[in-house]
């Protein structure tokens, strides 16, 4: 069943990158050399998300409450990433060039042990959930994946550290994406930063272009 099941979402995967070909087009939908065969579907959604021309997401903190503490928010247009810490001033960087389920630097897998969980309903509709590990760099840890049945993209993972606090600095992170491109519009950039008292450092900052918070999904 799982065979099957597998054959089926790539066949999905095969006509939404027909649909999306402009938008998708970085994207191999062909397995590399090293990676976990478990984790085949995971990796061409882990491409087809990291690959898009435009999206946004926002990074969270998964409590022991439940509820989610909003960290930082991030927005790909193009060539730029464009990111922003809770309350903060937006900053702009080059974007990575193409993603792929291959670490850049140890050229090992990124997720291994794929494991359907079943179908999943969210707010995005009907997805995929599976369960694997993440690798990158230093860092490891479990993850849950729900993937879009409509997009063929991850549309949230939740991660849960090894090392307990992680390269976020707290154990669980949630990521949600939105895959809107209204939603990622590009933001104003501060050139600088401002200090009150010029003799006096560090500078403060004031983010006039984004005074909301982060909000969490």
């Amino acid at each position: 069943m799982r065979v099957i099941a597998a054959a089926v979402f790539c066949l999905i995967l095969t006509k939404i990158a027909t649909v999306y070909g402009a938008e998708d087009s970085r994207s191999s939908h062909l397995a590399f050399n090293g990676e976990d065969k478990s984790c085949y579907a995971v990796n061409r959604a882990y491409e087809n998300m990291h690959n898009s021309g435009r999206y946004s997401y926002t990074l969270s903190e998964l409590q022991e409450d439940g509820h989610l503490r909003p960290y930082m928010e991030v927005r790909a247009i193009d060539n730029v990433i464009y990111s922003r810490m809770e309350n903060g001033v937006w900053d702009e960087d080059r974007r990575l060039p193409i993603r792929t389920p291959l670490d850049a630097s140890s050229g090992l897998p990124v997720f291994t042990s794929c494991k359907q969980l079943g179908d999943s309903q969210t707010e995005e509709g009907l997805a995929f959930h599976y369960s694997a590990y993440w690798h990158r760099g230093k860092w490891s840890a479990a993850i849950e994946i729900w993937i879009s049945k409509t997009s063929g993209k991850f549309i949230k993972t939740i991660m849960r550290y090894d090392q307990g606090a992680g390269e976020l600095l707290y154990p669980v992170a949630v990521q949600i994406m939105d895959y809107d491109r209204a939603h990622a519009m590009k933001p104003i950039v501060p050139p600088a930063c401002w200090s009150l008292d010029l003799g006096t450092a560090p500078a403060i900052c004031i983010d006039l272009t984004s005074p909301s918070p982060i909000t969490a999904h």
